[in-house]
């Protein structure tokens, strides 16, 4: 028979006679393509010619990005990544990110490839500003910082500080509520993530209001902003209930302050080099030693030696709290590490 009378009978046959007749076909295929070239029908040299297969790709995601205001009318520039999946019956994991201007992109992504690699899917929440900076220095310096919040060289600049509890309850109160009326999310499942100044704030909102959230990610916390005030909650919030159910990250660099690197201050002094009316009437050395200084009564502070200190007394505590330290990271860089570290430990099932 043939190859296309197997083809035509193919259509009137019965379920396992298809099987049959389509391995048949296939045999018969080969053998023409076999024979074409020269080869013997049983010859092992001869390569089945087979379809493409389909790319094995990430799921698709959806972004978009709105303004948002405070009850005192600050704007905040949200940008939201979710997964174009079908919804779990408790809904997804929510990632708060702060900064998101810097850190809503990367974490986006490390999220899409997590779920890639058979993570869960969750959404994304970037929280940042109007203007697109990288950082808003004069936003994120108040948002960020808790009450009576104190720094000489920032306010003689200008800046404000001291507004965490207002940032606190627009999260709790205004965006929370925004992204449930949009999204299908897992109430009980909700990740808050800040870096340098925004590990700070997360720590308040821990030892202020441990409900606001199930998982907090502190990556390179600035501990010795305003001499530790934001440790003035530890002990009220390790003797609080309320702390038992919270998950805790706190990461660092290796190169945290008051190290840095040598290959960060080669990069400064190079750039410093190149720019010189940005340090008008200093040498570029001069300019990096001023940058770098350790401030006035930092002697003994070492970022990264105070976070993992108070990660392992909150694990005393009862909190469910680790700590990592990445090797070879700076202070900034160090940023990218512990998205993709915290991503795992927000989303997998507690141990």
């Amino acid at each position: 028979m043939t190859g296309n009378a197997i083809l035509r009978t193919h259509q009137y046959a019965s379920p396992a006679w298809r099987v049959l007749l389509l391995s048949a076909l296939t045999f018969f295929s080969s053998v023409g393509l076999t024979q074409a070239a020269g080869q013997a029908p049983g010859d092992q040299s001869a390569r089945e010619v087979r379809p493409a297969a389909r790319p094995q790709l990430p799921s698709a995601r959806d972004t978009s990005e709105s303004t948002v205001l405070s009850k005192q009318g600050r704007a905040y520039r949200i940008r939201v990544s979710s997964p174009r999946v079908p919804q779990p019956p408790r809904g997804f994991p929510v990632i708060y990110v702060l900064d998101g201007d810097a850190w809503f992109g990367i974490t986006a992504e490390v999220v899409r490839m997590r779920e890639y690699s058979k993570l869960s899917p969750a959404i994304v929440v970037g929280i940042g500003y109007p203007g697109a900076s990288f950082f808003d220095a004069q936003r994120r310096s108040f948002d960020f910082t808790p009450p009576r919040s104190v720094d000489r060289d920032m306010q003689e600049a200008g800046i404000a500080l001291g507004g965490a509890d207002l940032f606190l309850a627009f999260c709790n109160e205004t965006l929370k509520p925004w992204v449930r009326e949009r999204y299908a999310v897992d109430a009980g499942n909700q990740i808050l993530f800040g870096h340098s100044l925004g590990g700070l704030f997360v720590l308040h909102a821990m030892f202020a209001a441990p409900q606001s959230f199930n998982t907090y990610v502190a990556a390179s916390p600035s501990l010795g902003f305003s001499d530790k005030v934001v440790l003035s909650g530890e002990r009220a919030f390790s003797a609080n209930p309320a702390r038992l159910p919270v998950r805790l990250l706190v990461t660092a660099g290796e190169f945290e302050y008051p190290h840095p690197s040598p290959g960060q201050l080669e990069d400064y002094r190079r750039y410093f080099t190149a720019n010189p009316a940005l340090i008008e009437g200093q040498t570029a050395q001069q300019a990096v030693d001023a940058l770098f200084a350790v401030r006035e009564g930092d002697d003994d502070f070492d970022q990264a030696r105070e976070a993992q200190a108070l990660a392992e007394r909150l694990a005393r505590s009862g909190v469910a709290a680790s700590f990592v330290q990445f090797a070879g990271e700076e202070h900034t860089s160090s940023a990218v590490s512990a998205v993709n570290r915290a991503v795992p430990f927000a989303l997998r099932p507690a141990r």
